[in-house]
């Protein structure tokens, strides 16, 4: 099967986080037809494969889940459409072919590649292989850059829920006291403000996901609730945030509130000299582009591993980012094998350099 049937097979495979249990078969078998050692599949539906042994040794991680919604797959000239076309099914089969040429081609170390679960959701999958698999040189994670573009940096986030209470009124008197509702989005308000429309990869954002309160369509909401995505650079804290956060709740909630940190990702900042960096902007002249490191403002299983493993770590995969999530999730073949081309080329070069020291 070529590179282009098996992304499509992947895409029409719908893997939702939760539900990974037909991809991660899907993945095993690819490895197993590919040659890749004893792939095998964890309690947490991650798919893994150790292949050779020695130095540099390298951790090779995408994530089979999706984000929910099912998208037409289709294809359309050096186009292919679908749920994960983006992210970030066509980076994590650039990986896996990509880590296969190197190992043919004479790659002397030890790749660990791995396709992890709950990477939209909870992380489950990649705190499985950390808790069973260690002592790594270097790790590439794979998710939409760009072919000419490698990830050094992304944001650390903050998930907090809001709850709030107030005394409940016959809708005609709203005017008797704010309510849950009217209290929680004058925080959101005030929050908004302060961090809503930041751009720059050193600052905070802010970004409200969900919403609930009310229960009637007559009476005042008694119970609102709210929850705050928040993305911070690394030289900001998380205490100071969620202090600030806290002085708003202070002073506009004032009582009968509660809040909670429902998840949480520290900020993760590669080491640019690092031979992993070096290798991938020589693998990406080789191939005829010019390299560039980029900072995401999202987070990801990158910012877990590396801040764990405490290892230099970057991101790289096909695509444009700013489609990730969307309803338009689309890849263009060339830059897909040009990815897998740039994978293979870099583990080489890391291979011969350090074989050569």
């Amino acid at each position: 099967m070529n590179p282009e049937d098996m992304l499509l097979e992947m895409l029409n495979t719908y893997s939702p986080s939760g539900d990974e249990g037909e991809i991660a078969k899907l993945i095993r078998d690819y490895m197993v037809d590919l040659g890749f050692h004893d792939p095998v599949i964890d309690e947490q539906l991650n798919v893994i494969s150790v292949n050779g042994t020695g130095k540099p040794s390298v951790f090779i991680c995408g994530h089979e889940d999706t984000v929910p919604g099912i998208l037409p797959v289709k294809r359309e000239g050096n186009l292919i459409y679908g749920r994960g076309a983006v992210d970030a099914k066509s980076s994590l089969l650039a990986l896996i072919l990509g880590a296969k040429k190197a190992l043919d081609s004479g790659f002397r170390g030890k790749l660990l590649i791995s396709a992890a679960s709950g990477e939209e959701s909870d992380s489950k999958g990649i705190n499985k292989i950390m808790e069973d698999y260690h002592g790594y040189d270097y790790a590439i994670f794979g998710e939409p850059g760009g072919a000419m573009n490698i990830t050094a940096g992304y944001k650390g986030r903050i998930l907090l829920k809001v709850d709030k209470k107030t005394e409940t009124h016959h809708a005609s008197s709203s005017w008797m006291e704010t309510n849950a509702i009217d209290s929680l989005m004058d925080l959101w308000f005030s929050i908004r403000s302060k961090y809503g429309k930041n751009k720059d990869f050193n600052s905070v954002t802010a970004g409200i996901t969900k919403f609930t309160g009310g229960e009637y369509d007559n009476m005042t909401p008694e119970y609102a609730s709210m929850y705050i995505d928040l993305r911070y650079p690394k030289s900001i804290s998380e205490n100071e945030i969620v202090n600030e956060i806290k002085s708003d709740m202070e002073n506009i909630l004032i009582k009968n509130y509660s809040y909670n940190i429902e998840n949480r990702t520290e900020p993760y900042i590669s080491d640019i000299k690092s031979p992993i960096v070096q290798s991938f902007k020589e693998a990406i002249k080789k191939n005829g582009m010019s390299p560039k490191l980029i900072f995401k403002s999202g987070s990801g299983d990158m910012n877990t591993l590396g801040n764990f493993w405490h290892i230099p770590v970057i991101t790289y995969g096909p695509g444009d980012t700013r489609l990730s999530h969307t309803q338009n999730e689309v890849i263009d073949i060339s830059d897909f094998y040009k990815a897998i081309d740039v994978v293979s080329d870099s583990l080489k070069l890391l291979s011969s350099d350090l074989n050569n020291d």
